[in-house]
């Protein structure tokens, strides 16, 4: 963290993703930083000449109304294009929630990018905060409109972070043959779900599943009588907790895989010492 003068923050990169700010939100923010209450950094790019804020446009120009002249900053190494993407993906779960018009307004910009279109729902969700099934009818309300052009190809990244390919384009549709009146629909053998297929609608139900979790964590902080800063604390805190909950739950899988392993060797090295005895026994017979 550093401090950073407002005057080297550029906001003009189009690395907001809301539709507009909260002038309302602005100045509760304001007001709060006069009382003495610290926010947390805004979160910037740089690129080597210029400061792109990526993160907390609204405690920005709270700063700057309370006529501040610097603001605590993470500071982050990447172009204008890194800050617009990691824009994508704040207050997805803390801060002011996004409007609808917000997350449609993102899932727009995405799906116009050359490299960003090709994700899958389940991709775009996870990084906006969102679930697959919003992501997937904004998308098919932007291609009926003739906003976003339908993809044979959609590219999501895997558990294991490795990024690949889905085809589309023939998914749940079956090709017409020039002699249909000569064969039997019924004959037809059902179409079977690719590898690919089958992964990325696991990732949506995981994703749903996680979805489901943090919904009901943010009712619970609202329904706090605590201040902004303080909902933010907890909201932080039961994220970090959930993910030390899900490295846990990954570690004890790991180890009841290893034990289940040595019991089946245990096992199988038992059989091995009681036919060998057998045999010992047969042979001094």
């Amino acid at each position: 963290m550093k401090k950073l003068k407002l005057s080297v923050i550029r906001t003009d990169g189009e690395t907001q993703a809301r539709v507009s700010l909260s002038q309302e939100t602005i100045k509760r923010y304001a007001d709060l930083m006069a009382d003495g209450v610290e926010f947390t950094p805004v979160t910037v790019f740089y690129d080597g000449a210029e400061y792109w804020l990526a993160d907390g446009f609204h405690r920005y120009f709270a700063t700057k109304s309370n006529g501040e002249l610097e603001i605590d900053a993470d500071v982050k190494d990447g172009t204008v294009e890194d800050a617009i993407l990691h824009s994508f993906s704040a207050n997805g779960t803390h801060g002011l929630p996004r409007a609808p018009e917000d997350t449609r307004n993102i899932v727009s910009r995405i799906l116009a990018h050359p490299k960003w279109k090709s994700w899958t729902d389940t991709t775009i969700a996870k990084h906006i905060h969102s679930s697959p099934s919003t992501v997937g009818r904004i998308r098919r309300s932007l291609e009926s409109e003739g906003k976003v052009d339908p993809k044979t190809e959609k590219k999501y990244i895997d558990k294991h972070g490795k990024e690949s390919t889905i085809k589309t384009g023939k998914l749940g549709r079956k090709k017409k043959e020039k002699k249909e009146k000569e064969e039997k629909p019924q004959e037809q053998p059902a179409p079977q779900p690719s590898d690919d297929l089958i992964q990325e609608l696991t990732d949506t139900i995981t994703s749903l599943s996680e979805e489901n979790t943090m919904l009901k964590d943010k009712i619970a902080i609202e329904q706090w009588d605590a201040s902004e800063i303080e909902k933010v604390d907890v909201a932080d805190t039961i994220k970090d907790l959930r993910e030390q909950v899900r490295l846990l739950e990954i570690d004890n899988k790991s180890l009841k895989e290893s034990r289940d392993m040595y019991m089946n060797r245990n096992a199988e090295l038992t059989r091995t010492v009681k036919s060998l005895q057998a045999k010992l026994k047969k042979l001094e017979q």
